[in-house]
């Protein structure tokens, strides 16, 4: 259970006001500035810069992290406690630009066959993340590269980019585009911060291709990426697994740039923390041995 104490510094870091603390918190003005001050006599610091402006001291900004730390362990230990008691479905969440890939589809398939069923939702990579440290969710399914030491990881697969354009538009006769030709192109790529655009851009200034006289629209959808290649004849970075069909049908084309091969590992996440949720630690057994067979 999280100190009170730290429960009311947190608080009135957000409320910036004593009285709007008292009253959010249920308690008495006099008992938040005691909080405070057994805080700073516990620890031997002081905690505000400026009294009046809330700023923090280096130690105010250090029991800061702490105390948010200790809310998040809260947070998760709560969670798993509960789920221990209840058949609960495994909680995954993933990234929007995932949808559709078939890697994802095949973690929920094999979900399936063992037995183990889940509820899923997508968001940003962040926020999933952020939902793991507390135990809202089990597991995140994320296309971009992290780094996290209260996170366990286990890459999936490796998705490769791939440029598409209108098979009756303007590009129409080409199968490998220009460098030059690219650059007053309309491009459609994910959004920024997104796994899909960053690894995009990132290979463009490793292959230094420069962007200049560029249209750039953005989605985290591939169906609305696809759309938008076909309603303005532009060129649209993608997964190839959420377009291979397509391709094959000949709705889409696949264009290519010499030596241009970006891509973008997916990751299934989880914390680190020793947990009680057994489905949860059934499912990261079965998967890592079904990555060895």
């Amino acid at each position: 259970m999280v100190d009170q104490k730290l429960i009311t510094f947190l608080t009135l870091l957000e409320e910036k006001n004593y009285t709007k603390t008292a009253q959010k918190l249920y308690i008495t003005q006099p008992s938040v500035t005691y909080h405070i001050q057994s805080i700073e006599k516990d620890y031997g610091i002081t905690l505000f810069e400026n009294a009046k402006t809330f700023e923090l001291t280096e130690e105010g900004k250090a029991m800061l992290e702490y105390a948010k730390n200790c809310l998040i362990a809260d947070k998760e230990l709560l969670n798993n406690f509960k789920k221990s008691k209840e058949n609960q479905f495994l909680e995954i969440g993933f990234t929007n630009t995932l949808a559709g890939t078939k890697n994802l589809n095949s973690i929920f398939g094999f979900a399936l066959e063992n037995n183990l069923f889940f509820n899923c939702s997508s968001a940003h990579h962040n926020i999933i993340i952020d939902k793991i440290k507390t135990g809202e969710l089990d597991f995140g399914i994320i296309d971009h590269n992290f780094y996290d030491e209260k996170l366990e990881s286990i890459t999936l697969s490796q998705n490769n980019i791939i440029l598409v354009c209108d098979p009756n538009g303007k590009y129409k006769g080409v199968n490998r585009i220009t460098r030059e030709n690219l650059q007053n192109a309309i491009l459609v790529m994910g959004n920024v911060e997104s796994g899909l655009y960053d690894s995009t851009i990132t290979a463009f200034k490793n292959k230094n291709i420069k962007l200049k006289n560029n249209t750039i629209l953005k989605s985290d959808s591939a169906n609305l990426i696809i759309n938008l290649v076909k309603n303005y004849d532009g060129i649209g970075f993608v997964y190839e697994s959420t377009v291979d069909d397509e391709i094959e049908k000949g709705s889409l084309k696949k264009l290519e740039i010499l030596n241009f091969n970006p891509y973008q590992n997916v990751y299934l996440i989880y914390s680190k923390a020793s947990n009680l949720f057994k489905k949860k630690q059934l499912f990261i057994e079965r998967l890592k041995k079904n990555k060895e067979v």
